[in-house]
């Protein structure tokens, strides 16, 4: 085992290994290791700390280095649509319930266990294996120098919302969901194995870890591979000290409740189109922050990992059941819109894509009412999903997958008195009042043949029904066109039903 001098001679080693591959790195027994068992999510990390820091792998409480109170991670980025993305949470320290309820924020034991962490970040892709990823930057991570003043007094208040839960004895109900940049993130799977006491309560509760959640890290990427700076809406760190970011957002809004949308274009001094779209709407939105760019792209919202979403309900028609004018197809941090079955059929709903992003990301529902003369402006709320609600969808999301493994069935419609035709699916859709969430398709121009714009690639061959036998030659048999989840627009008003009744 190595003995370090100093944290700067452990970073400029960090440094020396940016621009390489992992199997230049590690030894030749180590990557052969990994090709033992490519599934071994943790290779990576232990290889480079075990091979190019010389430190053991293990399951210590302190730092990797203690003498030096140095942390080591290595952690995934990925490069998307919108920039550079992380993969995931970076984990600071798994944390005993009985010992942190006691500290103050200024010695949680995230600050004590990773306030100081070497980092290595490594360019993933999904055709990649780990030993050919590329280490692309190494930072030397100090939380309580380095992040500012507004991101500190977050996660302060993130820390007292995981504090406060364990003082009312509701561990158990912890949960992305109440914080924004910091986490109280399960660790070992949610089995009974992984079940512990906590002191005001009999219930048992999963073991948990702080950490920095996938939408912060993301953030924080970003800026670290040099790419702009977002507009912050918090301008005066110092309100964060009496108020929380929700009541701060809240009442920046407050004032424009109950005005229409021309009071508000000729308040703004800004033309939109006569008609109610989502574009006008959210415009006006970003206006009533004083923005000057999309809300959902501000600094805070990225890091906290909260979407923003232009809710409707149109007050002059009539409906068999109370709903918005849509619900609100769901777009993942990725940027993608689009369902990909393979990596469904590679993942169980636990550790999928869209578990984590709707289990961990917070909604902000801007509600307007349309009426025959002018659009209103009802408030906003921020919103997650509801847990109970949250197995629902996973039911949807498996009822999916078995579809998407054993051939979606296609049926041949034609269409009276056109000449033309529909196809129907057997993926779950929107059927009433009830339905939660279900699949649309994702553009408005179906296709049935090998498009990469837009249609998807089925892993299983699709089952064709009522199919006319001249047609046969004009379909694929392994593509039907792209398909979005989506929250059924009568779920969603219930979600926001306080603003018009």
């Amino acid at each position: 085992m190595r003995k370090w001098n100093s944290v700067e001679e452990v970073h400029n080693h960090g440094l020396e290994a940016v621009g390489k591959t992992v199997r230049t790195l590690v030894k030749t027994e180590t990557v052969e290791k990994y090709y033992l068992k490519p599934s071994n999510k943790g290779w990576l990390g232990n290889a480079i700390e075990s091979d190019w820091f010389d430190i053991p792998n293990n399951n210590r409480s302190e730092a990797d280095i203690p003498y030096l109170n140095l942390e080591i991670k290595v952690t995934p980025i990925y490069k998307t649509r919108k920039g550079w993305s992380a993969k995931e949470r970076l984990t600071l320290n798994i944390f005993d319930f009985y010992d942190e309820y006691q500290r103050e924020f200024k010695n949680a034991s995230f600050l004590q266990k990773a306030n100081l962490t070497e980092l290595l970040y490594y360019q993933y892709t999904d055709k990649g294996i780990y030993p050919d990823f590329e280490i692309v930057n190494a930072y030397l991570f100090n939380i309580l120098d380095e992040l500012s003043e507004e991101d500190l007094l977050i996660i302060e208040s993130d820390w007292n919302v995981i504090i406060d839960k364990i003082k009312e004895g509701r561990a158990e109900e912890l949960s992305d969901k109440l914080t924004k940049y910091l986490g109280a993130t399960t660790k070992g799977g949610k089995s009974e194995k992984n079940l512990t006491k906590q002191p005001f309560s009999e219930t048992l509760a999963h073991r948990r870890a702080f950490t920095l959640k996938p939408s912060y890290m993301s953030q924080f990427a970003r800026k670290l591979m040099g790419e702009k700076e977002s507009e912050k809406i918090i301008k005066n760190p110092s309100e964060l000290k009496n108020k929380t970011f929700e009541q701060i957002i809240l009442e920046k809004f407050s004032p424009f409740i109950g005005k229409t949308k021309k009071d508000l274009v000729k308040q703004f001094g800004i033309v939109i189109k006569e008609k109610n779209d989502k574009a006008s709407s959210a415009m006006l939105a970003r206006k009533m922050l004083n923005l000057s760019d999309n809300i959902q792209d501000t600094d805070e919202f990225k890091k906290a990992g909260i979407a923003v979403k232009i809710v409707n309900y149109n007050s002059a028609k009539k409906h068999k059941y109370k709903k918005l004018e849509e619900g609100f197809k769901i777009l993942l941090p990725d940027g993608n819109y689009e369902i990909n079955p393979f990596e469904m059929l590679d993942a169980e709903w636990e550790e999928s894509d869209l578990m984590e992003y709707l289990s961990s990301y917070k909604f902000l529902l801007v509600a307007f009412e349309q009426n025959n003369e002018d659009s209103i402006f009802k408030g906003v709320k921020f919103w997650s999903v509801p847990s109970e609600d949250l197995v629902k969808i996973g039911e949807v999301w498996k009822q999916t997958k078995k579809i998407f493994n054993d051939g979606v069935e296609l049926r041949y419609v034609p269409v009276n008195n056109r000449k033309g035709y529909i196809v129907k699916n057997n993926l779950p859709s929107e059927s009433g009042k009830t339905t939660i969430f279900h699949i649309r398709p994702s553009s408005d121009e179906g296709c049935y043949i090998a498009n990469e714009k837009l249609a998807m690639l089925l892993p299983s061959r699709s089952n064709w029904i009522d199919l006319p036998d001249n047609e046969i030659n004009n379909f694929s048999n392994y593509h039907m066109t792209k398909q979005a989840w989506w929250f059924s627009p009568g779920y969603m008003y219930h979600q926001v039903k306080e603003f018009y009744e």
